[in-house]
């Protein structure tokens, strides 16, 4: 009997972990695309080499980390470009930046190569107007496939969308203010005012529980210290809108109402998918 214990023990630990891999695998791949794939390797490279004791550990977390920026930066970035037209946005670039590191180290940053002139060349503008301004880009799409869904997004599944965050001022001295109050990039609004049209409001009554969900989860406390900035956000969308290559740029109507902004391109989402009030989403 203790011989069928013990066989029965070791079997239900070899099941717990590959169930833990199959996990692992999933997540990667959901959250980063490239990254199941690149975990599936580094487990048969792991196989061919044996360490013993805090060698093992840390060389198993550097052989992955090795493998997975291999893999995203040297890689990918040709893969996509020659299978999907998708190029990655800059990362270093002083006009256009990711607000957030999880971006790029998630390849959540690539476009098609039109949607990439169109975003480098507006940044620049902006720059040229507003010198020592930097415009902040937050999901896109990921890199490979024609369909792959960037959740938890509805649509950035095809490198035609990006989202944009928007400018902000220092609350006190009324001078640009680099980043966002929000860690994510999302979830920190521009809240309806009196008069306004209140479509989070409207939405919550309509059923769409999901609606104002960020704002509820991600933290408030620095909002008190960014104050939109109308003019230059007004600015960003002007030049967008006027892109024969974009055709489509969704805000709330509230926002749109507030910076006076006309162009035929510009659209309320809906109440199935989230506020757009904390962020700007531009496609093709």
């Amino acid at each position: 009997m203790e011989f069928f214990r013990v066989k029965f023990t070791a079997m239900k630990k070899r099941f717990l972990y590959l169930v833990l891999r199959v996990f692992i695998v999933i997540m990667l791949t959901i959250l980063t695309q490239v990254g199941g794939l690149v975990y599936l390797l580094y487990l048969w490279i792991k196989q061919k080499h044996s360490f013993i004791g805090w060698k093992r550990r840390v060389l198993n977390i550097g052989l992955f980390v090795l493998l997975y920026s291999i893999c995203s930066f040297a890689i990918v970035p040709t893969v996509a470009y020659k299978l999907y037209n998708r190029k990655a946005l800059p990362i270093t670039n002083s006009a256009l930046q990711p607000l957030r590191m999880y971006t790029f180290l998630m390849n959540r940053h690539y476009v098609d190569e039109e949607l990439y002139e169109v975003l480098v060349n507006s940044a620049e503008t902006m720059q040229l107007t507003y010198p020592e301004t930097t415009t902040y880009f937050l999901d896109a799409c990921f890199p490979l496939g024609a369909k792959f869904p960037l959740l938890p997004h509805w649509s950035h599944n095809d490198g035609r969308k990006v989202d944009l965050a928007f400018y902000y001022k220092d609350s006190e001295t009324g001078i640009y203010k680099n980043g966002s109050p929000s860690w994510l990039g999302y979830g920190v609004c521009e809240s309806p005012k009196a008069g306004d049209k209140d479509m989070p409001t409207f939405c919550k009554e309509q059923g769409f529980f999901q609606y104002s969900m960020l704002e509820k989860i991600v933290p408030q406390y620095k909002k008190e210290t960014y104050h939109f900035d109308a003019k230059r956000t007004k600015k960003l969308i002007e030049i967008l809108t006027a892109s024969p290559s974009i055709k489509k740029l969704f805000i709330k109507p509230h926002l749109q109402s507030r910076m006076q902004l006309t162009s035929p391109k510009i659209r309320f989402h809906g109440c199935h998918a989230v506020r757009h009030d904390d962020h700007i989403h531009v496609q093709l």
